[in-house]
C-alpha cells in the first residue's frame, strides 16, 4: 500500500495499492467496501474531496482518476503528466485538484462543474447522446440537455 486517505466524515478509508487498485474500506467493520480498478500501473496516492463525493487516485501510469466513491465508478481519467504521478490533493472548496508528478510538474485541474460544463460544450459543440447520458450520468436521472444553446438528441431519451 502506497497511500491512504480518510473520507471527510471519517467513515471510510481509501488505500492506494501496488496492485493497480484503490480499495475503499469501512472503518467500523474494517472490511473492504469496494475495489476500484482502472489504473494500468501501481496507484501511488489517494485523496477525498472536502465533501466526500469524489476521490482522486494518482498512478505510475501517468494519470489521475477521479472516482465517485458512492457509486464506485470512474468519473474521469485526467491525462497530462509525462511521467508517474505520486500525489493528489483537493483545494478546500473542492473546485481544484492538484497532482504532483515525477516529471517535475504540478498540474492544477479545474473541477468546478460550471467550468467543466462550459468547456465540454465548447469542445464537443453538442449535447450528450442518450447512450452517453446513460453511460456517464446513469439512469437515476432523467435526460436533460447539458448545453442549453445547442440542439438535443434527435429522439427522446427513455
Amino acid at each position: 500500500v502506497y497511500g491512504v486517505a480518510f473520507s471527510p466524515d471519517g467513515k471510510r478509508l481509501a488505500s492506494a495499492g501496488r496492485d493497480m487498485t484503490v480499495i475503499l474500506w469501512d472503518l467500523d467493520s474494517r472490511k473492504p467496501l469496494a475495489t476500484l480498478e482502472g489504473h494500468k500501473e501501481a496507484v501511488t496516492g489517494v485523496a477525498f474531496s472536502p465533501d466526500g463525493e469524489r476521490l482522486a487516485s494518482a498512478s505510475e501510469d501517468n494519470t489521475v482518476i477521479l472516482w465517485d466513491p458512492e457509486r464506485r465508478k470512474a468519473l474521469a481519467t485526467l491525462e497530462g503528466h509525462k511521467d508517474q504521478v505520486y500525489g493528489v490533493t483537493f483545494s478546500p472548496d473542492g473546485k481544484w485538484l492538484a497532482s504532483a508528478s515525477f516529471d517535475k510538474t504540478v498540474n492544477l485541474w479545474d473541477l468546478d462543474p460550471k467550468s467543466l460544463k462550459t468547456e465540454a460544450c465548447r469542445t464537443a459543440n453538442r449535447n450528450l447522446t442518450c447512450q452517453e447520458w446513460r453511460q456517464h450520468i446513469g439512469t437515476d436521472m432523467a435526460y436533460r440537455k447539458t448545453c442549453e444553446a445547442l440542439p438535443g438528441p434527435a429522439q427522446a431519451c427513455n
